[in-house]
């Protein structure tokens, strides 16, 4: 059965993957056919040639390996690069002005940004979770004993002002900055009017088997259930999301953490839980049960941190650009990070990773495996914008460069360049590789 599910796992990630990377050489095609380019093939996949048909204008081509695919451009490797005795019409590439040139390559990633913002307004026009949490100021609720946040001297009632170098409004912004760091940072709290300065060192924690940072700091939410797993024992002691916890074993809770405190105690020995749904309250037994990944006994109920929000047209379209910037600012900020090594190599998500990500989100359901294939979309795009020789962003760096100087740059220079670029990128695929198969077996 693990074999089998690992098996389907795979293939969905492979399937996902491959269609970005089409969506990705469409952009490059249609950019290239519609300026008038040489297009001597598209081939969807990689390796020997399934099925070869000529076109009007270019050979189409399906290949073996379902990764992907590709489109090859007369002239792309200079004057040398003879045409097919089939060939079709337009330009050579590099006989083309670079302007247009330069619509070619940042067509791919446009492509993929395009992508996802269709997807994340098709998916918020139907609805989105919406945090709570980005309406409320970062106030500390619950201080988890024996972790960094306490061992700096912070307080439930403390006010997050500014984590390392950035400053947080929320409590959703204060989350994002905790995973991001790893590395001990400057942390300014505001208490009664008092504005204080801590050393926090965060410590190792993982989340889908991405290491993040965490300090040990929550905030102060109702006890109100906004997710109950399937199966669980809350789900057969009939809980349901919206349901307030009044009490446990007599225990009367404010907030969330008070009751989840109350509950790291749990033996699986069961427990009188009462609460309060429209406006009557029922009293319910329910047994935890152990959960080896977070080691306790768990109901395996999650707190309401979000509520369903749906966007009509046309304010899906502004939604959708709010996350579009959302995302890529996140990606900036990783980036960001890992060049000033405030995080590593294992920060990132690997293909493995993804593939694990990516089984355990469609097992959730379509609508987030499409806000996951989305996000991938928008992260393929900025990978691919990165000045580094091989990448689209490296060609776009290449051709300012001959831009500024008013002359193309000789093709042995340029293939030297594109050489180097290929050594670094499978010098960093590897690492990250390795990096990403090292987690699976911590």
């Amino acid at each position: 059965m693990m074999v089998l599910e690992s098996a389907l796992t795979i293939l969905l990630f492979l399937l996902v993957l491959g269609a970005l990377i089409l969506v990705h050489e469409m952009g490059h095609y249609l950019a290239g056919r519609l300026q008038g380019f040489a297009v001597d093939a598209f081939s969807i996949g990689f390796g020997p040639r399934l099925l070869d048909r000529k076109g009007a204008y270019n050979r189409w081509q399906i290949r073996w390996i379902p990764m992907g695919g590709f489109v090859k451009f007369r002239g792309e490797a200079g004057p040398d690069d003879e045409a097919p005795a089939d060939a079709g019409p337009g330009r050579p590439f590099y006989e083309m002005p670079r302007w247009r040139r330069f619509l070619v390559l940042v067509m791919g990633v446009t492509f993929n940004a395009l992508l996802a913002y269709g997807l994340f307004a098709g998916l918020v026009w139907h609805g989105v979770e919406e945090s709570l949490l980005r309406e409320r100021e970062p106030r500390v609720g619950f201080v988890a004993p024996g972790l960094p946040a306490e061992k700096a001297g912070v307080r439930p009632g403390d006010v997050l002002v500014r984590l390392g170098s950035r400053k947080v409004s929320n409590w959703d912004d204060a989350r994002e900055e905790i995973a991001l760091n790893q590395k001990p940072y400057e942390l300014v709290l505001l208490r009664g009017g008092e504005t204080l300065s801590v050393r926090v060192e965060p410590v190792a924690a993982t989340f889908l088997k991405q290491p993040v940072g965490e300090i040990g700091v929550f905030p102060a939410l109702p006890p109100v259930i906004g997710a109950v797993a399937d199966p669980s024992p809350a789900l057969r002691a009939g809980l349901a999301p919206g349901d307030r916890i009044v009490s446990l074993d007599g225990q009367t809770f404010a907030y969330w953490d008070e009751f989840q405190r109350a509950m790291a105690s749990s033996d699986g020995a069961p427990r009188r839980l009462v609460v309060e749904r429209e406006g009557s309250r029922r009293e319910v037994e329910v047994a935890p049960e152990y959960n080896a990944e977070a080691g306790r006994y768990l109901l395996g109920i999650a707190p309401q941190e979000s509520v369903w929000t749906r966007y009509p047209f046309p304010s899906n379209f502004a939604k959708a650009a709010s996350l579009t910037l959302q995302q890529s600012t996140l990606a900036y900020r990783t980036l960001k990070r890992l060049v000033t090594r405030q995080v590593g190599l294992s920060a990132l998500s690997g293909p493995v990773s993804i593939a694990y990500i990516t089984g355990k989100v469609a097992r959730t359901g379509l609508y987030n495996l499409l806000m996951l294939v989305a996000v991938i979309s928008l992260q393929l795009a900025f990978i691919n914008l990165l000045p580094i020789p091989g990448l689209d962003g490296g060609q776009i760096i290449v051709l300012a460069a001959e831009g500024l100087f008013r002359r193309d740059l000789p093709m042995a220079v340029k293939d030297r360049i594109l050489q180097v670029g290929f050594v670094l990128l499978i010098l960093f695929s590897v690492a990250v590789l390795f990096l990403d198969v090292a987690k699976f077996f911590k």
